[in-house]
């Protein structure tokens, strides 16, 4: 199964972590996993790439884990603005993917209280 941790501070997701697999068929075949990690390396991609945000950034990228954490991060308002509409871009994909995939996926939320 596919565990996916949101965690928010203020309205704005702070973390978030993509872990394990989803078991769905066959290695290589596994669309749903393909899917998911597809959308949090694109959402890590994005980050870096597009926004520039990499020496600003802790994140891992590996087999069976993306993790992303912002909490500590130096960015300015505006980065945190743009960081916010990819990251919110890929909640709202992963949530409509674990209503669909219950069996395959599963997505909790937490909101912390700074």
């Amino acid at each position: 199964m596919i565990k996916i941790e949101i965690q928010r501070q203020n309205n704005r997701i702070t973390y978030f972590e993509i872990k394990g697999h989803a078991d769905f068929s066959g290695f290589g075949e596994d669309v749903i996993c393909a899917a998911v990690s597809s959308v949090g390396q694109m959402t890590i991609n994005g980050l870096i790439e597009t926004l520039k945000l990499q020496e600003k950034l802790e994140y891992v990228e590996k087999d069976g884990l993306i993790t992303c954490d912002l909490k500590e991060s130096e960015l300015t308002d505006e980065e945190l603005e743009k960081a916010d509409i990819l990251i919110e871009s890929m909640y709202s994909y992963l949530k409509a993917v674990a209503r669909s995939y219950s069996e395959f996926v599963r997505l909790e939320e937490k909101i912390e209280k700074k």
